[in-house]
């Protein structure tokens, strides 16, 4: 009498049929079988139905806004804008093979400015000197970004250089003063 070994194991799991969900946790059924939920109710105070192309405002349709001019169809002619409105921008087009200008690096400006402020200066040299490698591998936004960085720093570096050599003046002024007034025999 030999009994066959496998015929009390269960299949692995991916090739078992799928499980029936416990009762109360199946699927909201549609009206006509299909599974899902039901369709919401259409949206109160909106039109019904989709306007045809070229074809004027539906009845019981959105009023236009005060001062807006009635077209025929639901798109304006190109050229006009509501009041208020004005025409997109205009962004240039630069075609296949074309690219943007090349912006300015600001590097020698950059170099000046380690000399006058150096924690600023050194973070101009690092966005000037990516301008360039961001330009060649086509990262043009990357690149006007480092140039408007490299020029900020730059600027600000300049700028406190700048306070720096009128407070400088202005207390050596004070200094000399002060010196003259409380050593009278140097004969000056």
């Amino acid at each position: 009498m030999s009994q066959n070994p496998w015929q009390d194991r269960q299949p692995p799991p991916e090739d078992r049929p799928p499980s029936r969900p416990p009762p109360g946790s199946e699927e909201p059924t549609r009206a006509d079988g299909g599974p899902g939920y039901p369709p919401p109710p259409p949206p109160q105070g909106r039109p019904q139905g989709n306007p045809q192309p070229g074809t004027g405002p539906q009845p019981g349709s959105w009023p236009p806004p005060p001062g807006a001019q009635q077209q025929p169809g639901p798109y304006a002619p190109q050229g006009t804008y509501p009041p208020g409105y004005g025409a997109p921008q205009q962004q240039p087009y630069y075609g296949h093979g074309m690219r943007p200008p090349r912006p300015a690096s600001h590097l020698v400006w950059a170099i000046i400015s380690i000399i006058l402020f150096w924690p600023l200066g050194i973070a101009a040299v690092i966005f000037a000197a990516q301008v360039n490698s961001k330009y060649e591998m086509g990262d043009y936004a990357g690149a006007a970004d480092s140039s408007s960085k490299a020029r900020l720093f730059s600027l600000i570096a300049t700028i406190i250089a700048a306070i720096g050599v009128v407070l400088f003046v202005v207390f050596a002024a004070l200094t000399a003063s002060w010196w003259n007034d409380y050593n009278p025999g140097n004969g000056y």
